[in-house]
């Protein structure tokens, strides 16, 4: 070949023509190199011939170089350039060492294509391989003898049988016996050309048995037959399915016909299609009569209620409920009505006897409307059927918001005295009217008293059916009787008062005064220079004294009765007022080695008149000191035991001498009662604590033991 006749062929060919001298360097490429490495031939002349090989190849493209250089047979082998762009280029070479030129010569041809494409085969076929390998299907084939020839997993599996032992056997082989003359029946027609399918039973190596649907389909080559392939899916659950199907058909219809409403379907051409045996009873149907047209069955029914009621939920989709009398039976009938893809479900009862009982509730509804009084119809369980409109003014509850809800529910307040009724409950059931009076609510949110008259109502068999409430507006009755118990209770008090002003008066004045007269009466007769005189002049001072204490205790009381309509109240800081009065007190205090620990919250507050609550721990205070324990030092404790928004606890206590409780009884805080022979005291320090307390409406209570201390609990109400 000419070198004119190289280079045209070089020209024209997709290969790529080059040459090499002895070292591996590049004399001549043709244009071929620039469509399948990116570079021109200029800028390959002169490079090493490794400069663009993949660094993967370069031990077998040494490798192949030298093979040619000392004149191999092998002279095609593969490697990989890296194209311009950066990818990597497959290439098959042919190469020629010429002794003669000194000069390899080469042609290299991109297998790019070639490679994708076996590669894509070998994806395929391994696509295919997992498919019919891990396919959850039995998958087998058969040649024309019918002797197995390829088995995928599930086949060993379901078999229990390696892959090998599978093949060149006939599936007779390993079949039950009872599916043989089956498959070997499908089989010769496969072998006829046509495709086949039918379900077998296999018992599996579990011992389990399993339903497969079996495809045995033959594979055609230009119309000659190559194998016979069988896929068989196991529809186990599916079979299984229909019998759970199957029999929650039966359990359906045992419910339907033990259930005690009636019950029927129609279908979507209105013909009955189920019918349970409470719907026969009822409608006086029979069983044969399923597939037969409603309106067939109940002409009168066309265009009534029953029709049209029906017809709208076929129309629209949507459930319907409603009660309706059906003249061909002659009962009243409560319907709920579903519609669904298949037709409509239809569930009823006979509510006749609660219709009749409707009917006779709105006779006495009308006479109940026409008075007054609040009242209400109650059925057997206590809910309301019907109210009329007295019950609507007195309590604000209409039919609407009454209407199956009881009593109880609406009316009840925190304050109703439930157990009036129950106390009476059993007359209610014997057949007598009970009346009790109660406390109940408005829906306004109003308390009111009712006096309330109960009658039950009993059907002819002698069973209760319902019950009737009268209920009349006596709050203003009731508030008349508050007010006459809180005038009787100030009566009370004030009486107490003027019993405490009448012993002060008739035993503490009485002895002073006797005593001033009588001593003014003796210094008139006596010589003022004699000892007597001075004497007798000192005891009517004493007396003086005494009697002036006696009215100012007097004025106190009188001060705190008449202000308890009038008195100031402040909000007052409890622990800052009682660091006051110890302070007032920290003299005495420190002479008998008291102490005081209080654990009140700084932030502590009550509403209470301030000069009181002064008063109050001033006198717990003194009244600690000066009945000291003589074996210990003193010690009071001053603690909140609860403050809410209704009122605060406080305790006050102290470890000091005590007092007999049980001899002190109800006169601890009386005027002028000493626990203490041994020591000095008026006995009118608790009376003012309770005065004062009770004047800002609070109140308390005292608990002592002698040798232990004394504990106070007094509570301040919170003030609206």
């Amino acid at each position: 070949m000419t070198t004119g006749m190289w280079e045209k062929m070089a020209l024209v060919s997709p290969d790529m023509f080059c040459t090499f001298d002895k070292s591996g360097n590049i004399t001549y490429t043709s244009e071929a190199s620039k469509s399948i490495l990116g570079y021109s031939s200029e800028e390959l002349i002169g490079c090493h011939y490794t400069k663009l090989l993949h660094p993967g190849y370069t031990s077998a493209a040494q490798k192949s170089f030298e093979d040619v250089l000392n004149g191999s047979c092998t002279n095609s082998f593969e490697n990989c350039y890296v194209h311009r762009k950066g990818y990597a280029v497959p290439l098959l070479w042919s190469a020629v060492f010429s002794d003669e030129d000194n000069t390899f010569y080469c042609v290299a041809r991109s297998i790019s294509e070639l490679k994708e494409s076996t590669l894509r085969i070998q994806e395929s076929e391994q696509l295919y391989k997992i498919l019919f390998d891990r396919n959850p299907d039995v998958i087998f084939t058969q040649d024309k003898e019918g002797l197995v020839r390829e088995v995928n997993q599930s086949f060993c599996q379901l078999f229990d049988l390696p892959k090998e032992e599978a093949i060149s056997r006939p599936t007779t082989s390993f079949l039950p016996p009872e599916a043989v003359p089956v498959c070997v029946k499908y089989f010769n027609e496969c072998l006829q050309g046509n495709s086949v399918r039918y379900d077998i039973d296999v018992i599996t190596a579990g011992n389990i048995n399993r339903t497969y649907d079996v495809v045995k389909f033959p594979v055609m080559v230009e119309d000659e037959l190559l194998y016979i392939k069988t896929i068989m899916k196991d529809i186990t659950p599916v079979i299984r399915s229909y019998e759970t199907i199957r029999q929650q058909a039966s359990r359906l219809n045992t419910i339907f016909e033990s259930i005690t409403d009636a019950f029927l379907t129609l279908d979507n051409s209105k013909n009955l299609s189920y019918i349970n045996s409470e719907a026969v009873r009822l409608l006086r149907l029979e069983k044969h009569h399923v597939g037969k047209n409603l309106l067939e069955m109940f002409p009168e029914e066309t265009g009534g209620e029953f029709h049209s009621k029906i017809t709208w939920a076929y129309t629209t989709g949507n459930a319907t409920h409603f009660t309706a009398y059906l003249k061909q039976v002659g009962l009243w009938l409560k319907v709920k009505a579903f519609p669904s893809a298949e037709g409509i479900s239809v569930y009823f009862d006979d509510v006749t006897e609660q219709e009749k009982s409707k009917q006779e509730l709105e006779k006495l509804s009308l006479v109940a409307s026409k008075t007054n009084n609040s009242v209400l119809i109650a059925d057997k369980d206590w809910k309301i059927e019907w109210v009329n409109e007295g019950f609507t003014k007195l309590l604000g509850y209409s039919l609407e918001d009454a209407i199956g809800k009881r009593p109880s529910e609406l009316l009840h307040s925190p304050n109703t005295n439930k157990a009036a009724f129950i106390a009476l409950e059993q007359k209610l059931l014997q057949g007598e009217s009970i009346s009790f009076e109660v406390v109940n609510v408005k829906k306004s949110g109003e308390s009111i008293w009712l006096s309330a008259e109960i009658t039950a109502v009993f059907d002819e068999a002698g069973k209760l059916s319902r019950y009737i409430e009268v209920q009349t507006d006596i709050t203003a009755i009731k508030n008349s009787e508050l007010e006459m118990a809180n005038l009787a209770k100030d009566l009370y008090r004030q009486n107490s008062d003027l019993q405490q002003f009448t012993y002060i008066v008739s035993h503490n004045l009485r002895s002073p005064v006797a005593n001033a007269i009588g001593l003014t009466n003796l210094l008139t007769k006596l010589n003022k220079d004699s000892e007597l005189y001075d004497k007798s002049l000192l005891n009517l001072k004493s007396s003086v004294n005494r009697l002036d204490a006696i009215i100012k205790d007097l004025n106190t009381i009188l001060s705190i009765r008449d202000s308890k309509t009038t008195l100031e109240m402040e909000e007052v800081a409890v622990k800052k007022l009682l660091q006051q009065v110890v302070l007032s007190l920290q003299e005495p205090l420190n002479s008998c080695g008291g102490q005081v620990i209080d654990t009140l919250n700084d932030g502590l507050k009550v509403k209470a008149n301030k000069a009181y609550l002064y008063s109050i721990f001033y006198n717990l205070l003194s009244n600690a000191i000066k009945y000291k324990s003589e074996g210990r030092n003193l010690q009071v404790r001053i603690r909140c035991l609860g403050s809410t928004e209704k009122g605060t606890l406080i305790s006050f206590s102290d470890n000091g001498s005590g007092f007999d409780m049980e001899m002190a009884k109800d006169k601890i805080f009386k005027l002028y009662k000493r626990f203490h022979k041994d020591s000095n005291g008026r006995g009118i320090g608790l009376y003012l604590v309770k005065t004062h307390l009770e004047a800002m409406n609070g109140h308390v209570e005292v608990s002592s033991q002698v040798g232990r201390g004394t504990k106070f609990l007094f509570y301040l109400p919170k003030a609206h």
